[in-house]
């Protein structure tokens, strides 16, 4: 069935588990992380979640990546008259999101200077004005996102613990393009409309033979890589379709590339791992040593390996079966 849901748009099964998790943290009042690659539409995700809330004040959005160092307290928090030279008594975000939702973009980008006073913020729902003499007390819902790996960050004394248990209350992972490539002439669609409509021209299709390249794309910039190149294609367009000409000039030549075989990360590296083995023993006769050498392994490792791949059994078979080939 096709589904049209504001921004959230797809008829594939991970669009409809989107939606669902959306509609259920919306009903909450908890702290959320969305997790995603770049250009998932993360932050059309957070807005989602806003509106369907029961939070009647504003969306506000603060990419933290593009805040300097020396104005995060400023621009988060608010300053009071004179607190520096030529400071203007000013509201900070989390102000400004009294009584609807903040949403803190790139989240894992915040220098250790200031994630001290974010986890202060969130633990005591005031907030203090840069030169400030009195807390001012704040209601907000708080929504942060990152494509950083917070966990290995912690490992690493990059992000505080204390904070990410904060901010990881309730999690949501926006998945990647090519994890729901049965979407993409929905999407196609929609940002053909989208820019038709900007570029004043009609545009009433996208090709066939542009959706077949489009689904031999791995699409590393996922939806926003999409949107971008349907509206390059729009605006450079002479006639009423979407055509091959219109796309970028190596369109095709990136999607030539053979398409990598995705599937559960574990699964597939211990298949590949018994393959290597398998091959290095067999061009080896079965010398371990020499097996082990042609793989870049220790003698240890490469007998754990083959423990683990149960190919001693496999081994021994092969050899007495060719011991009966032979005359």
């Amino acid at each position: 069935m096709v589904i049209y849901h504001g921004p959230l748009i797809g008829c594939s099964a991970k669009a409809e588990e989107l939606r669902d998790e959306v509609q259920k943290v919306a009903r909450t009042n908890l702290t959320v992380m969305i997790r995603g690659e770049r250009g998932t539409g993360k932050d059309l995700v957070a807005g989602e979640i806003h509106l369907k809330s029961n939070r009647a004040g504003s969306f506000i959005r603060v990419n933290c990546a593009g805040l300097p160092e020396e104005l995060v307290e400023t621009e988060l928090f608010g300053c009071e008259k004179g607190a520096y030279t030529g400071a203007e008594a000013r509201r900070g975000k989390f102000e400004q999101a009294h009584g609807g939702t903040i949403f803190l973009d790139e989240v894992g980008e915040l220098s250790p200077k200031a994630q001290p006073k974010l986890l202060h913020v969130t633990e005591t729902l005031v907030v203090d004005r840069v030169g400030g003499q009195r807390s001012i007390p704040v209601d907000f819902r708080l929504i942060v996102a990152t494509n950083r790996d917070l966990e290995e960050m912690v490992r690493q004394g990059k992000f505080r613990e204390d904070l990410y248990d904060r901010l990881n209350m309730d999690a949501i992972r926006v998945p990647a393009l090519r994890e729901r490539m049965e979407d993409i002439p929905l999407l196609a669609d929609y940002f053909r409309d989208r820019y038709a409509n900007e570029a004043k021209r009609v545009v009433s299709h996208v090709s066939q033979q542009v959706l077949d390249l489009f689904q031999q794309y791995l699409w590393p910039g996922n939806v926003r890589e999409l949107q971008n190149t349907i509206r390059r294609a729009v605006y450079r367009g002479r006639t009423d379709a979407i055509r091959v000409e219109d796309l970028p000039f190596d369109f095709a030549q990136r999607t030539a590339a053979p398409r990598v075989k995705l599937g559960n990360y574990h699964e597939m590296m211990q298949k590949h791992s018994r393959e290597l083995i398998v091959g290095a023993l067999t061009h080896c006769d079965g010398d371990r040593a020499r097996a082990a050498s042609l793989l870049g392994l220790s003698r240890s490792q490469l007998y754990r390996l083959v423990k683990m791949h149960n190919l001693d059994d496999d081994m021994s078979d092969n050899r007495s079966q060719e011991s009966g080939w032979m005359p």
